[in-house]
């Protein structure tokens, strides 16, 4: 009996006395709210009009002519129209009245002006911004006519603009009742306030403790709650005792009614979430952010009138849409927070739908007294009570969380444990204790105990820190010989994996898992990473991961390069050339110290760095590398190879103590490939001062400047005379030389440039540059051109093979053709052999567009003469030792008069390059060569001596091969062109390289 007393009292004091309270207070509240609007004046028939021109210039008796033939009505809609509204009637002062007032009670009247209509005098005018003039005056949230108790009766006639759904109509009060009326008014707005600002207040500290992103969502809705619950009072003029002025109580109204269905619909998919993915409607989440998405610019882009159907029209699409998934949440699932809400729509549609029956019946409330505004407080407590039970099933939810994760952690396979102080374990599930073959009773047991000291130092430092933070690590555990003294002293081998975090850096909460198997797996797939797995040598990436642990370059490094061991390959296959890189690396291990490095960084290519040696002991075991791989031929079954090897070795200290590994390999390599041309040096050393690091350094700043895209700065363009054998003073035909100049002046070897571009595959860009500043420059000068039938531009192989920078160049040819067809692209020998077909098409395609075409180098390659018919060519470029040759023994005339007759005979131009004396000259004269190209011509000159010069022959200094080209100008012969031009070239129009 005494328990069920102690519950009876319980329960009273925490639920059933709040609740009666809360009763008590709601239906005093709705009587309160009901009260206020139990007095009402007497209903006006008016006359309405509604003045559509355009400047609503109509004067009052205008517009007393037109209400003449308009039937009186209780109420005229506005239908959202903006034009200006004139409505007139005759009132009557109620009997035994000392002031009546005429009220116009629309709060969607923006002003008012009003008219005696027996004699047209001004009754008054006001507006929303200005203060009442005449017997006019606000009143709720119109507008009332003041008359005295002296004027029985009042023939009037007024103008009035309206924004909104506004309804015209007219009440006549006596002065007493329309005061009880007005106050009666107000005390509704200041309880809508209070009340809703109260509950959005506890709303607000109730998100604000939780940090609830919904509870914030619902304190928005209950302030939109708010202002539509005074905008359907019409006590919307004030914001928190601030009066807004008309230009900000319209678009306020239209951002209140697109806001309420916008926060509606959000607090709805919110309080419903889990609700609508358990139906499979999580569509209807995204369908409400898109609605969000898509009315937010109507609203800024439409007015008030155009925006609020669209609003309707959503809003009932909204509610039609929610019915059926109310039905759904209370008869289905049983949602205690839907039935709260759901009684909140419901008081809600009530409450209109009250208005609307209590207007078209001519009664001014239902329903006891519930109206839009009882019903918006009716609402939001009903929709507060929503929230709490929300907020209790989450409360709910997260203790059976708890719960759940209290068994998850229990049953967990990973070893949970917690530590606190840095150093102790105060708890752990049974996985932790099993992996560690703990007791059960772990009280007392530290950190110290399980791992070593490394593991606890990790701890100790981030408790120091006191802030959030986390740790993960691998660690091997201590053999516990206190807890499992059955177990040996030596170090287990298992590896654990221990990831820990901590909020407050005193407790944290740690993970343990078993991660041998994967260690194992980890370190092998690390070596097969930094190691060629061919002859088990580190490879490049292995090598720098070397010298970053250390954090400091080798003292000297060598670069290797096995020579023609791609013959080897090529003549019995892969296998024997594996089998002969694996005794390579074992030769070269031989000579190697304790400490040094070997990585296969290549095919057939090695790097072997000393770390600790000096150039004097590298160099010396580098000299025997080569000579141990060239002492003794390779035997692969039955067959044997004799190799040689080619090197470079480099001191880092000469390229800098900030040289990184990557520098001194290329440095390396760059010796290596220097050794490979020296066919009796097989090794290379450079040490500092040597001006190699100098071009090196260079080369390495351009390559930077390549591999990022970009087009090296200083580049410039020099032009080198070719002189017509057959008239050299009748044209100005020249080869274009690209050269570099550093910023403090210096020129950079052309070679450089080249050769940096070839090795890392980016000489599409030097070329790119060349052909379109030729190409400017030649439109810029175009007039000035007049002898010129042809201009050399060097192509390289790379580039040619390089599909986008070949489409780009042609893009540029089609725009630019007036100035390409001066050009001729001049392709190396070996290149063009290469790929025959590819070229052909290239040479077709270029010569479709005027574009010249030369072979050049000709005859230092595998020449045939056979390719020839298959390369339409214009010119072939004889390569320099043809010209030597021919100028000193009678063999090289022979054979340079042979191809100058065999070019003829193909329809081709020829032209002799190295012609660096007047013997060299004479031997293209005699052999009849058509150009002639070098030193006895003209050093490459600067592009502005080419404009200022009229021939070739302007530029020869030489006395005695002036002499002699004088005698070869003879008779009218001129010099041929490459193709079909005219002796003389039009002139070009120029035009933009950027197109």
């Amino acid at each position: 009996m005494r328990r069920v007393v102690e519950k009876f009292i319980n329960n009273a004091v925490v639920r059933i006395m709040p609740a009666a309270v809360l009763a008590v207070a709601a239906m005093a509240g709705i009587w309160h709210l009901s009260r206020s609007d139990s007095q009402h004046g007497t209903t006006l028939p008016l006359e309405v009009w509604e003045d559509a021109t355009p400047q609503a210039t109509t004067t009052p008796a205008q517009a007393t002519e037109k209400l003449v033939a308009i039937e009186e009505r209780a109420s005229v809609e506005t239908h959202l129209s903006t034009n200006t509204f004139w409505f007139g009637g005759h009132a009557l002062a109620p009997v035994k009245s000392a002031g009546w007032r005429l009220e116009l009670p629309s709060r969607h009247a923006v002003n008012l002006s009003c008219w005696d209509r027996t004699n047209g005098q001004s009754l008054g005018s006001v507006d929303r911004d200005h203060p009442a003039d005449g017997i006019i005056d606000t009143v709720r949230g119109g507008f009332a006519l003041a008359f005295d108790g002296t004027q029985r009766e009042a023939d009037f006639i007024c103008r009035s603009d309206f924004r909104g759904p506004a309804k015209i109509s007219a009440q006549v009060w006596t002065a007493p009742a329309l005061a009880r009326a007005q106050d009666g008014f107000r005390r509704t707005a200041l309880t809508l306030e209070v009340g809703l600002g109260v509950l959005a207040l506890s709303i607000a500290l109730t998100a604000a403790i939780n940090g609830s992103g919904m509870y914030w969502a619902f304190v928005g809705w209950m302030f939109i709650s708010l202002r539509m619950a005074l905008l359907s009072e019409g006590s919307d003029g004030q914001l928190f005792g601030l009066v807004l002025p008309a230009e900000v109580l319209t678009p306020m109204r239209q951002w209140t009614v697109f806001l309420y269905m916008i926060s509606t619909a959000n607090v709805f998919s919110m309080l419903f979430r889990k609700e609508l993915i358990s139906v499979g409607s999580g569509w209807m989440l995204k369908m409400h952010k898109l609605l969000s998405l898509a009315l937010l610019p109507l609203c800024v882009l439409l007015s008030y009138e155009q925006m609020l159907p669209i609003v309707w029209v959503c809003s009932a699409a909204l509610i039609a849409l929610w019915v059926p998934y109310m039905y759904v949440f209370l008869s289905r699932l049983r949602s205690r927070h839907g039935i709260w809400y759901a009684l909140s729509l419901i008081v809600t549609l009530a409450g209109s739908l009250s208005e609307v029956l209590a207007a078209s019946l001519g009664h001014r409330a239902l329903l006891a007294g519930l109206n839009s505004v009882t019903a918006a407080i009716a609402s939001a407590l009903l929709a507060t009570a929503a929230v709490a039970e929300h907020m209790r099933a989450d409360r709910m939810e997260r203790e059976q969380a708890q719960r759940t994760l209290k068994a998850a952690y229990d049953d967990s396979p990973i070893g949970l444990f917690t530590v606190r102080d840095g150093e102790h374990i105060v708890r752990a599930n049974p996985a932790f204790k099993a992996m560690l073959e703990l007791p059960e009773n772990i009280e007392g047991l530290r950190l110290a105990d399980a791992f070593g000291d490394d593991v606890v130092g990790e701890f100790l430092m981030l408790h120091a820190l006191a802030a959030p933070a986390s740790l993960d690590l691998q660690a091997r555990p201590l053999a516990l010989r206190s807890l499992r003294p059955q177990v040996a002293v030596e170090d287990s081998d298992c590896w654990f994996a221990i990831k820990a975090s901590t909020a407050d850096g005193r407790v944290f909460e740690g993970s343990l898992q078993d991660i041998t198997e994967r260690v194992r797996a980890t370190s092998r797939l690390e070596f097969l990473v930094n190691h060629d797995p061919l002859t088990d040598c580190l490879n490049l990436r292995g090598l720098s991961r070397k010298f970053e642990r250390s954090q400091r370059p080798p003292k000297t490094l060598a670069y290797f390069d096995l020579d023609r061991f791609k013959l080897i390959n090529d003549l019995y296959g892969h296998a024997a050339g594996d089998a002969v890189l694996k005794q390579a690396c074992e030769r070269i291990r031989s000579q190697m110290g304790p400490r040094d490095l070997l990585a296969r960084v290549g095919g057939d290519e090695f790097v072997v760095a000393f770390p600790y040696a000096s150039i004097a002991e590298a160099s010396q075991r580098c000299e025997n590398i080569c000579a141990l791989i060239a002492a003794a031929p390779f035997q692969i079954e039955q067959h044997r190879f004799t190799l040689s090897i080619s090197g470079g070795l480099v001191a880092a200290e000469s390229l800098g103590d900030a040289s990184a590994l990557k520098e001194i390999v290329s440095s390396a390599d760059t010796l290596c490939r220097m050794a490979k041309k020296r066919p009796t040096q097989r090794l290379v050393v450079m040490e500092g001062g040597d001006t190699f690091f100098k071009h090196h350094k260079e080369e390495l700043a351009l390559i930077d400047c390549l591999e990022r895209g970009e087009t090296p700065t200083g580049l410039f363009l020099m032009m080198q005379p070719e002189l017509s054998i057959n008239a050299p003073y009748e044209s100005l035909n020249f080869e274009v030389l690209l050269r570099m100049r550093k910023p403090n002046g210096e020129l950079i070897p052309a070679q450089v440039i080249i050769e940096a571009a070839e090795a890392h595959g980016k000489t599409a860009i030097i070329d790119r540059w060349v052909v379109a500043t030729t190409i400017a420059w030649i439109e810029a000068h175009a007039p000035r051109l007049t002898r010129t039938q042809f201009i050399g531009v060097n192509l390289s192989g790379s580039s040619l093979n390089d599909e986008s920078f070949v489409e780009e160049l042609f893009k540029l040819f089609e725009y630019h053709k007036d100035a390409v067809a001066r050009i001729c692209i001049e392709i190396t020998e070996t290149v063009a052999l290469t790929d025959m077909l590819h070229m052909q098409r290239f040479i077709a395609r270029a010569r479709d567009l005027g574009v010249k075409v030369a072979l050049d180098d000709f005859g230092a390659g595998y020449s045939s003469f056979g390719y020839l018919k298959g390369l339409s060519v214009d010119a072939l470029k004889l390569d320099g030792s043809l010209v030597r040759d021919a100028a000193s023994n009678p063999a090289g005339m022979a054979i340079l008069s042979a191809l100058g007759g065999l070019v003829r005979s193909l329809g081709m131009k020829s032209i002799g390059e190295y012609a660096e004396n007047l013997p060299a000259l004479r031997a293209l004269v005699a052999a009849g060569v058509d150009y002639a190209q070098g030193y006895a011509i003209s050093r490459p000159v600067m592009p502005e001596r080419i404009l200022a010069a009229s021939s070739a022959v302007d530029f020869i200094e030489d006395a005695d091969v002036l002499a002699f080209v004088k005698q070869l100008q003879t008779g009218d012969q001129a010099s041929l062109p490459l193709q079909n031009e005219q002796r003389t070239a039009p002139g070009l129009a120029p035009a933009s390289l950027l197109h």
